[in-house]
């Protein structure tokens, strides 16, 4: 008579994944050390890698995670350990690939593990490139939910395309965080930026007599001015409405600015030339560090903006 044995609950246990919970307590952990500080100063200090300063990507990244879980439970119940997660990422990959993901969702997929298993991205397999033509946010009009109408969108688009704040950013502002210098009225902005980084936002309506009545709503609030955005708001897009106007206000004609202070576009936008200085103050203002990233993700062409 063969004798069987069975499993207690404390062996069932050991035998579960390791890596769901190992990842999520390691990314609670880089956003405890990461928040509140400021990235610029660790950054020059070379500690970034394993901080996460900003709620919005801590969120990002406990999503993509969840997401990589998910599959390896569906796809590799074998995959118990965190090693053995860690080289079953690139069939991940691959599988979002073969789904006809878009470049930028692989790309963040592809940051948010290297994050958790704290290794440089570039260990993984090779990705598609994110490029100008492959970015589909918020560029064109999408499907309206039918509980979200254009009167309400128009609303908060009047607000967005005049501070340029990301929705975090605009569900944090206060009437205390505006202030004027030189005859122009600015927003500290300080609470819900990415990667914790404080910045200085001019507000630039349609006319100066928009802008006079933002400043003077702003004002009329105690505390929060936007506690709370509608869900279905793409406020990006609108983000994308300020960056224009601001670099509409400071670019100059393209004969007076020296070669070294052109930039160049190529690929599908060749030899369209934009004013780096102008670019700068855009970037600045929408919380960004690169003008490139200014030249790929907003001062595109989009005819229903106003």
């Amino acid at each position: 008579m063969t004798n069987t044995v069975k499993k207690g609950r404390w062996a069932r246990k050991r035998q579960k994944p390791e890596y769901r919970d190992v990842g999520r307590l390691r990314l609670q952990k880089m956003f405890k050390d990461g928040f509140g500080r400021k990235r610029s100063f660790d950054k020059f200090n070379g500690n970034v890698d394993n901080k996460i300063y900003s709620k919005s990507s801590f969120e990002t990244y406990k999503k993509q995670y969840r997401y990589f879980c998910d599959y390896l439970k569906e796809n590799k119940p074998e995959v118990k350990t965190m090693d053995q997660a860690q080289a079953s990422v690139d069939d991940y990959l691959n599988y979002l690939m073969m789904k006809d993901r878009s470049a930028y969702s692989i790309s963040t997929a592809k940051a948010a593990l290297a994050k958790v298993f704290g290794v440089p991205a570039t260990q993984f397999i090779a990705t598609p490139s994110r490029t100008r033509a492959s970015i589909v946010r918020s560029r064109y009009e999408v499907a309206r939910d039918k509980d979200f109408s254009k009167k309400t969108e128009q609303k908060y688009a009047r607000f967005t395309s005049a501070l340029g704040l990301r929705r975090s950013e605009m569900e944090n502002l206060e009437s205390s965080d505006l202030f004027f210098k030189d005859g122009k009225a600015f927003l500290s902005v300080t609470k819900g930026t990415k990667g914790g980084r404080h910045r200085i936002a001019e507000i630039v309506g349609v006319t100066e007599e928009e802008t006079k009545d933002i400043v003077r709503y702003i004002q009329s609030k105690k505390g929060r001015v936007f506690p709370k955005l509608p869900s279905h708001y793409d406020n990006h897009r609108y983000r994308a409405v300020y960056a224009k106007r601001i670099y509409d206000k400071y670019a100059r004609q393209e004969k007076d600015i020296p070669r070294s202070e052109r930039y160049i576009m190529r690929k599908e936008r060749a030899g369209e030339v934009f004013d780096k200085v102008a670019m700068k103050i855009a970037s600045q203002s929408l919380g960004h560090n690169r003008i490139s990233v200014i030249a790929q993700s907003y001062l595109y062409d989009d005819k229903n903006d106003n």
